[in-house]
C-alpha cells in the first residue's frame, strides 16, 4: 500500500498510520516526495502502478479532520473512506 504524499502535515498524519499498519504486518509506505501544485500526483500513481501496488491511500484536510483515510483500489479505481481499523481489516 502506498500513501500519496500531499505535503508535510498530510505526511505526518500518514506516517502514524504507516507505523500501525507495519506493526500489523502490512507493507505500507509513504511516497518520499510531496505533491507540489498537483504536479506529482500522476507521478505517484504511476509509481504505484509500476510497482504493482494494489491500493493507494489519499489523505487531505477532510480525512485529517475526520480521522479517516481514502482507500483507492488501483485496478478498479473504486474509492472509499475508511477508519484505520477498517483499513487494516481490508488489507489483512
Amino acid at each position: 500500500m502506498l500513501f500519496i504524499n500531499f505535503g508535510d502535515k498530510e505526511a505526518l498524519f500518514s506516517l502514524k498510520a504507516v507505523k500501525v499498519l507495519r506493526e500489523a504486518g502490512i507493507h505500507a509506505e509513504l511516497y518520499p516526495d510531496r505533491i507540489t501544485n498537483g504536479k506529482h500526483m500522476k507521478k505517484q500513481m504511476n509509481y504505484a502502478n509500476k510497482r504493482n501496488i494494489p491500493f493507494v491511500v489519499l489523505v487531505g484536510d477532510e480525512e485529517m479532520e475526520n480521522s479517516v483515510y481514502t482507500l483507492k483500489h488501483m485496478a478498479s479505481g473504486e474509492q472509499s473512506k475508511v477508519s484505520l481499523e477498517a483499513l487494516i481489516k481490508a488489507l489483512e
